[in-house]
This record gives C-alpha cells, structure tokens and sequence, in this order.
C-alpha cells in the first residue's frame, strides 16, 4: 500500500465530517433564500395537518418524519431544510458503510462515496426537490447492508433488519417494490445465497416487513384510485397515438437515455483516472462485485419486462436514481477485482469531487436567488397585504392548487387550509363553518373556480350567496419590478 493510500485509509472516515458541513451549509443557504416553497415542499407542509396511513399517490414515510421534524423545529421552512439534509448526509453515511463492508482497500470505498457526488441527480435534483426518492434511496441502502450481513451471518437479528428494511422501503416509494426481485436475484446468485432464502428465519423476515406495511396496504387497497392515479397518468403521457410498438420503442429509448444521462458523469470521472487499465476492469470480477452487478442488471432487467408487458412510456431520472446510485460502488469494486492501486486515481479525482461539494452551495444561493418560480413568489407579503385590508385571519382556507396552499399553510400556521386536488383530506364536520373561510386561487381569472365554489356549497349550503371577490398584485420577492400571478380571493365571513 503507498504512502498516499495509507494516508487515505487513515483519514477515510472524516471524508464523512466534510459531508457533514456541506449538508450544514446547505441548510443555512436554505434558510438565507426567500421562503416560497418549492412543490414538493409546499406538499410536506399542506400534508402535515393530517397524521394518515396514506396521503396520495407516494407512501407515507418521508411525510411522517417531516412532521416529526416540523413538531421538533417548530418552523416550516427549519423543518424542510433540516430534514433534507439529515436524510442526504445518511444516503452518504451509509453509502460509505455499504462500500466498506464490500471492498478491501479503504481507498475505494472513498472513491465510490464521492462517486455520488458526480451524479447530477443527486448532487443538485435531490437536494432541490426530491423527498420521497431520498427516502428510497437511504432504506435501499439499508437494505443492502443488512443483506450483505445476513449472507455473512445468518442470525435472526440480521433477517429481522432486513425485514425492517424492506418494510421501511415499502414506505418510501410504491417502486421499491422493483428492488426486492432483483435482491432476490442477487443473493441467489450468490455462493451462500440458496442456504440463506431456505432459511426458516426468511419467514421472520417477510413477517416483520408485512406488520411494517399492513396499515398503508389497508389504506392502499380502500384509496386505489387516489394511490395510482398519478403514477399511472405520468407512465404513459409521452405515447400519444403510437401504437403498442412505438409505446414499447419509447420505453426503451427513454430508459437508455436517463441511464446515459445519470450514470455517465459518474463512469466518465472515477474511470479516467485510471487511464487505459479502466476498461480492463469489466473482465475482472470478485463475490461482492457480482453481488452488486447482479442487482443493477436485474434491476434494468425488470424495468425493460415490465415497458414490454404494460408498455409505460415515461420513464423519470427521478425514478431511477435509487436503482443506478449502486453504480459507483459497483465500478469501484470492478476496478479492486482488477488488481489496480486506487491511489493516483483518488488523487486525482477528490480535489474535483471537493471542488463540487465546496461550489454547490453558492450555486444552490445563486439558482434560488435568480429565479422568480418558486422561492420569490410573494406569499408572506399577500398575507401581510390580506390582513391589512380585511383585519382578520381565516380559520380555513381552501384552493385548488396544492402547491400554493402548502405556502398559504406555511404563513398561516394557525389555519385548517385544504386543496381540492385532495378530496381524501378533508376537515372535521364541525370546523365547516366556525370562522371566516377564505377561498384562494391565482391568474388572471376574478371568477372563483368552479371547483372552490362546489366545495362551499357542499360544506356551507347550497343556497349560499358569495361575497365578490377580491384581488391582490404583488410582486416576486426581492423583484421589485417584476409582478407575480395575482392573488385571488373570496372571503367568507361567519
């Protein structure tokens, strides 16, 4: 081992601690930002009013921990940053561990957790937006360390971890399910594989997963409708008047080209390095990279059958990344079976992997300080200019857009605010008409859609009369000259 690599192995774990800080600064960039919420921000915090075995068409786990985080924090936007962060920097903490328990050389380990850092998706998309896929991708990892210690120890502990995992993962997304054939796959193709699947103590494993999942499954089984509405509307939007064969030809090109795109960076910078023995490597093989390889390749295997047999045609980068974040490990354990000293290679490429950690936050400032599409909308100042002209506060507010009644929530913490696009989430009978009810909606339209006057009358009566609506135009926070979409409102007065 060189000197360098020694120094490596030495100084591994606090590869960890610069995580730690990046994900720190992350937050406070977050809170230095205006406070318009992104959608699936403005999600978390519309769904927090209600503790459910199911929200809508994503399980509910990452909507459980941020109320949690919210309860704790005792702010909105302290609570979405604080979470995002937590469960990023654990996508990287056991990404680390997972590679540690895989290679030999510590160097490698180093060189496939920074290889997160070179997938776009991970390192930009999901710190932005992404909430429910950063769930899948830490329990995915889960699941694969508590896999690999029930191959190398089979005791009901370790089938009872695994169990939870797969039943935490179920939580996350619905298309998680994807990865437990594929894990089966793998561990078959393992050499202790068989004896572990024969195993009795599989079945205290599927237990522990089914008791996990059981109450979102009732839940799931009596909201189908609401569950996979969206999923399955999102599956086939780009088919258009195709025929089955341009929908299965869209498909498959679509899932080349978000692979292309989400692996390529990583395959491109750890492989360079290496310089003309990196190609070599595809040949070289050991047990943990065969494990891993296995998983991928059935993992893309499963997706190709099921564009054959349903022939979805969208396919989302989104989507995939929890299945391809497996990608730098597995090229750092086909580089280890080669035989190659990953010393000069990791020289090479931490300084860009550091430059990137070190740059992101100043890009996240400088994307969210530019724009005028989410974080400028000015939410805080049409409360402040709603207040102002009616001298009251609603105790219920209700809109059709989801993603602004997650802001209307946000700077109206007190208020019951619903969506209509959730018509599963409604409020007890007896906050129907206590307080004044505002009717929310945005655009150049003054007609209250035909939606929010349908649920005043359903909750109200239908021979109520409403109030003419009022209007507010403000512009984008810290845009003086530029307007946002006008406010809109009915307020309903007890």
């Amino acid at each position: 081992m060189s000197g360098w690599s020694e120094r490596i192995s030495r100084l591994a774990p606090s590869i960890l601690w610069v995580v730690a800080l990046y994900y720190a600064s992350q937050i406070v960039v977050r809170l230095l930002l205006p406070d318009g919420l992104r959608i699936d921000e403005a999600q978390q915090v519309l769904l927090s009013q209600w503790l459910a075995a199911g929200y809508d068409a994503q399980p509910p786990l990452y909507n459980w921990l941020q109320q949690l985080t919210f309860a704790v924090a005792g702010d909105y936007l302290v609570g979405l940053a604080v979470l995002k962060s937590i469960v990023l920097f654990a996508i990287v903490a056991t990404y680390y561990v997972l590679a540690r328990m895989l290679v030999k050389n510590t160097s490698f380990a180093v060189l496939a957790t920074l290889g997160l850092f070179l997938i776009p998706q991970m390192f930009w998309q999901a710190q932005r937006d992404l909430t429910h896929t950063t769930a899948t991708m830490l329990v995915l990892n889960l699941m694969m360390i508590a896999a690999i210690m029930v191959l190398r120890s089979p005791s009901l502990r370790n089938y009872l971890l695994l169990g939870a995992a797969i039943g935490l993962g179920m939580l996350t997304k619905y298309n998680f399910a994807l990865f437990l054939p594929a894990l089966g796959v793998a561990v078959l193709l393992h050499p202790d594989g068989r004896a572990r699947i024969l195993d009795w103590r599989i079945l205290a494993a599927a237990a522990i997963a089914a008791l996990i999942v059981l109450p979102h499954a009732l839940w799931f089984i009596e909201n189908l409708a609401v569950a996979s509405s969206v999923t399955i509307a999102r599956m086939g939007e780009e088919a258009g008047d195709t025929g089955r064969l341009g929908e299965i030809t869209i498909g498959l090109g679509n899932l080349l080209a978000i692979t292309l795109v989400i692996t390529a960076p990583a395959l491109a910078a750890i492989g360079l390095p290496f310089g003309k023995d990196a190609p070599k490597a595809w040949k070289a093989s050991s047990v943990e990279s065969r494990f891993i390889g296995s998983f991928l390749a059935a993992s893309l295997l499963i997706l190709v059958l099921l564009i054959l047999a349903v022939t979805f045609t969208t396919l989302r980068d989104r989507w995939m990344l929890p299945l391809l974040q497996m990608l730098p490990l597995y090229i750092a354990l086909k580089l280890e079976a080669q035989g190659l000293d990953p010393a000069l290679p990791l020289r090479r490429l931490m300084p860009v992997a550091l430059g990137i950690i070190a740059l992101l936050p100043i890009a996240t400032f400088i994307a969210g300080s530019r724009s005028t599409s989410h974080y400028q909308q000015p939410f805080g100042a049409f409360r402040a200019a709603f207040v102002q002209r009616e001298q009251v506060d609603p105790d219920i507010i209700v809109t059709a857009d989801w993603a602004a009644a997650g802001n209307l929530k946000m700077h109206w913490p007190k208020a019951s605010v619903l969506s209509t696009q959730f018509p599963n989430l409604q409020l007890p009978d007896d906050l129907a008409a206590g307080g004044p009810i505002a009717l929310i909606w945005r655009g150049d339209s003054p007609s209250a859609p035909g939606v929010l006057i349908e649920w005043a009358k359903s909750r109200l009566g239908a021979e109520i009369t409403l109030p003419p609506s009022q209007e507010i135009t403000l512009p984008f926070s810290g845009h003086p000259q530029k307007m946002a979409p006008t406010f809109h409102y009915v307020l309903i007065r007890p």
